[in-house]
């Protein structure tokens, strides 16, 4: 939507690009390419490994290093090993550097190489260090013997060489059962679903195809003119109803947004009609059937679960996708100036409406600005009617609320934002704010002053100024609690870059507290931010931030420091005569692992369900793995599970005493004490309570229709 500033005058044309060219971006790994998983990484015919002083090697041999390959976001990912390590790098950036097995978590940034649509490369990826990314992860002296070092070397191209291309092959036997490994394919102008392996799993017989997001996929009807939901087998879990246009085909938070043109569209099409577009009558936009009737749209917005069952009824005219377990939904008011406009609320993800319909904007900013992440979200202070002036869509006041509706940032009708990808950012305790104001001919905020500059400022996440950025235009959170920023005033000498004038700059980056670690860098860049030729990104990763193709070692910033909660005195269990014993009783609970029953067994222990960790580790797979070494229990996280026997075993109907376990839980990577268990010895076994299993390894476990589900590939853990 087209929008313009009302009554400012921008005092010159700038160069300010924020958005990655979209050329380059397509090209970076993301979760739709690379599930987290376990891997070989193949190249040169021979597997990277691990020599005996953790140094990588191409070898051949017969077994090899597996990776567990898990996305951090965007296109960084960890490559972690069975023993706990990671592979990464200690020594400094440079041409030559060894690749190694290092303690701490290492990202890396992976680039797909299946460019131009070449199938040939679909599973076919090169590794960069983020913080150097002229330097490509490679075997040396393009050598594909046994012993060839992996090191990295320069290649400023995107696209890899052959001898720094590696192939992602997966190391589980275990069955895709969640589809999102698989591709769609077609046949006789009908789309299906193959496995990785290029098997057929879903013969041709749609008229359209989504992928599969956590085993559902969204299909389509041609001539219904409506989308469904299918799952894994194949079997259709929702009835051809739901609009296509504005019914999502993503699990977010384990629910997927879903949309219909009205009751009398859905009934039209139960009953064989079909949607053949949209039309007008009388000036009024009508939904055009297939028998030729015209039906006035009634779009409604809901959602429905990964079985297909509407758990939120749909309801509001018009919602958005789940993020961070809210939902921004709307309300209907009215149209102004050829606009339709909205009051805004939240609900969370059992429907419950905790936000009221109280806020808008959505005809001025990208949505994506009002979805919540770490707990936050901006708002928009509604207008209404009054928001609309010949034409033009009048910008309102923003502010930042966190998910009580407690605006922890408040709006400023003096500030603007002219662009929904600027404005308020965060990430790691960090916000940054960039908006424009009226100043005066000398740039001082001045209302009436008649022209317009842009300013920045640095908030922590409750709400506290931390610094106001004077003679810096523009800030972005870089992650680990510095911000990137730019300098610029609207005085001085004036250069020509890419045959546009602008005034001179440079880029300085902030740490938590506002003190300056970098300065005076990337003189004259325009283009740090996004625009890029060479597809350079910007970031914080291992220890440096990184901007405009270099990189810049940084102190560890201590994580923000938020108000804990206070927390009640664990009771003391319940045993006769206070001897700390209490009484475990087998439970009825019945368990589902994603959508299927499992067999888990339980006791119930103070009304909560205690169950062995190796029975968890065992049905998960390749979650966590459990070793008794050194006299105590040892945890892997992302591990293969290791079976040792009696995993699952039926416990009986009989209660039995259960005793506070002595057992020393520890983290294997760190040989740190594991926090946060509640253990039980029964039977001679460790029984732990289950949310404390999921609150460890972060999957959810959900109560719903009277079951405990047990859901590690729809939603990370929460305490709901």
């Amino acid at each position: 939507m087209k929008r313009k500033i009302v009554s400012l005058l921008v005092i010159m044309s700038m160069v300010l690009t924020l958005m990655p060219v979209s050329a380059f971006a397509t090209q970076w790994t993301d979760e739709s390419t690379i599930r987290n998983d376990w891997y070989y990484l193949r190249s040169m015919n021979n597997y990277l490994n691990i020599t005996a002083d953790g140094k990588a090697e191409l070898r051949k041999l017969s077994e090899n290093e597996a990776f567990y390959v898990e996305s951090k976001g965007g296109s960084q990912f960890t490559l972690k090993m069975k023993d706990g390590r990671y592979l990464g790098l200690e020594d400094s950036r440079k041409d030559g550097t060894r690749v190694k097995a290092v303690k701490d978590p290492y990202i890396w940034l992976i680039h797909w190489e299946a460019t131009n649509f070449n199938k040939d490369k679909s599973d076919i990826f090169s590794l960069r260090p983020p913080e150097a990314p002229q330097l490509v992860v490679n075997a040396s002296g393009q050598k594909n013997a046994d012993g060839t070092n992996v090191i990295l070397w320069t290649y400023k191209g995107l696209d890899a060489p052959n001898h720094a291309e590696f192939r992602f092959i997966k190391a589980s036997s275990e069955p895709d059962t969640s589809g999102e490994s698989w591709s769609v394919y077609t046949e006789n102008n009908l789309y299906g679903y193959k496995d990785a392996k290029g098997n057929v799993v879903i013969k041709a017989q749609f008229d359209r195809a989504e992928k599969f997001s956590q085993g559902i996929a969204k299909v389509y009807d041609k001539y219904k003119g409506a989308c469904a939901y299918i799952n894994t087998s194949g079997k259709l879990i929702t009835p051809f109803k739901y609009y296509p246009a504005a019914s999502s085909h993503i699990v977010y938070d384990g629910l997927v947004k879903v949309a219909i043109e009205g009751e009398e569209v859905v009934k039209a099409i139960m009953n064989g009609d079909g949607v053949v577009g949209a039309g007008s009558e009388n000036g009024v936009t009508m939904v055009m059937m297939r028998s030729g009737k015209q039906i006035k749209p009634d779009d409604k917005y809901g959602f429905i679960d990964t079985t297909g069952k509407e758990v939120i009824p749909l309801k509001f005219d018009e919602a958005m996708s789940f993020q961070d377990g809210m939902a921004a939904v709307y309300q209907y008011q009215g149209r102004a100036d050829g606009y339709t406009y909205n009051k805004i609320g939240y609900i969370d993800k059992t429907g419950k409406q905790v936000i009221p319909y109280k806020y808008g904007g959505e005809n001025m900013y990208n949505n994506l600005m009002l979805c919540y992440k770490d707990g936050l979200t901006c708002f928009v202070e509604y207008l209404g009617a009054k928001g609309f002036s010949k034409g033009l869509v009048l910008y309102a006041p923003v502010g930042v609320m966190d998910k009580a509706g407690k605006a922890i940032i408040p709006g400023n009708k003096d500030r603007i934002y002219p662009s929904s990808d600027v404005g308020f950012q965060w990430a790691d305790g960090i916000i940054t704010n960039t908006y424009t104001t009226e100043v005066n001919k000398s740039g001082v905020p001045t209302k009436g002053g008649g022209y317009s500059w842009t300013f920045a400022e640095i908030y922590d996440y409750s709400g506290k100024l931390i610094k106001k950025l004077d003679g810096y235009r523009v800030a972005v959170p870089l992650g680990g609690g510095y911000t990137l920023a730019k300098h610029q005033l609207n005085q001085g000498q004036i250069i020509t870059y890419l045959d546009t004038q602008a005034y001179e700059c440079y880029w300085t980056v902030f740490d938590r507290y506002g003190n300056i670690v970098v300065d005076f860098a990337a003189k004259n860049d325009y283009y740090v931010l996004g625009g890029r030729a060479d597809g350079y990104g910007y970031g914080y990763a291992n220890g440096y931030v990184y901007f405009a193709g270099e990189s810049y070692k940084v102190a560890d910033m201590p994580a923000p420091v938020k108000p804990a909660p206070a927390q009640p005195e664990p009771a003391k269990p319940a045993g006769p005569s206070g001897s700390g014993d209490t009484t475990a009783k087998p439970t009825a609970t019945k368990f589902m692992l994603n959508d299927k029953e499992v067999n888990l067994p339980a006791y119930n222990i103070n009304s909560n369900n205690f169950v062995k960790l190796r029975d968890v580790a065992a049905l998960l797979k390749t979650r966590f793995d459990v070793r008794w070494e050194d006299g105590k229990a040892k945890l892997y996280n992302h591990a293969l599970y290791t079976r040792v026997g009696g995993e699952l075993a039926e416990i009986g109907k009989d209660s039995k005493s259960a005793t506070l376990s002595t057992t020393d839980f520890v983290w294997a990577a760190t040989a740190a004490p594991v926090t946060g268990l509640t253990a039980y010895t029964i039977g001679g076994n460790n029984y732990i309570k289950l949310r404390d299993i999921a609150k460890l390894f972060d999957f959810d476990v959900d109560w719903r229709d009277g079951k405990a589900w047990i859901e590690p590939d729809v939603s990370p853990y929460t305490e709901d």
